[in-house]
């Protein structure tokens, strides 16, 4: 799945109110905070561009399996060039 719901985001200005502030650091989340409630283990790897952004693939697995996945996102780096996806 995706690792956030959108593309990358500037940055709020420096002195942006707090309620701006506060969206843009809780908006992206909608897809992670789900596995840290559930405490599956997950990874994000870069999987390809949108736009001159890179795009994040998470991968979420069984509870104690962290070595699925490590394994899996190894294989998919060593074998995709993402970069030119």
């Amino acid at each position: 799945m995706p690792t956030t719901p959108m593309k990358a985001t500037p940055l709020p200005a420096q002195h942006a109110p707090v309620a701006e502030v506060v969206s843009a650091a809780l908006n992206p989340l909608a897809n992670t905070a789900p596995f840290n409630s559930t405490h599956h283990p997950a990874i994000s790897i870069p999987c390809g561009t949108s736009e001159g952004l890179p795009v994040g693939m998470m991968m979420v697995g069984r509870h104690f399996d962290e070595p699925t996945l490590y394994r899996l996102a190894g294989a998919f780096e060593q074998h995709v060039d993402w970069q030119s996806a």
